[in-house]
């Protein structure tokens, strides 16, 4: 996951943390497509599974106004689920 680094919690911050989900999420299947045969590419695709949900109810929370619980989604995105944790960027923004 990556933490909460005090953002402001307004609607252009929320869309680029949705696209940056939206983004992140696609480069896993990227990943594993080309890593079909490795375990943790059934282990990396149940974990975007979960991010793309948390995406959605992200957007509906947006939707609804409700900008405090669509943050709280977006902080339960696990980032970067198909690198190993060496391999992940912990930097803000990143």
């Amino acid at each position: 996951m990556r933490p909460n680094y005090n953002r402001q919690h307004d609607p252009e911050t929320l869309a680029a943390e949705i696209g940056k989900g939206i983004d992140d999420a696609t480069n896993a299947l990227r990943w594993c497509k080309q890593h079909m045969q490795e375990r943790r590419a059934s282990e990396t695709l149940r974990i975007a599974q979960l991010n793309i949900a948390y995406i959605a109810l992200a957007l509906d929370w947006q939707m609804e106004g409700e900008m405090d619980k669509a943050f709280s989604a977006i902080d339960h995105i696990w980032w970067q689920p198909h690198l190993e944790p060496d391999e992940i960027n912990t930097t803000p923004g990143g």
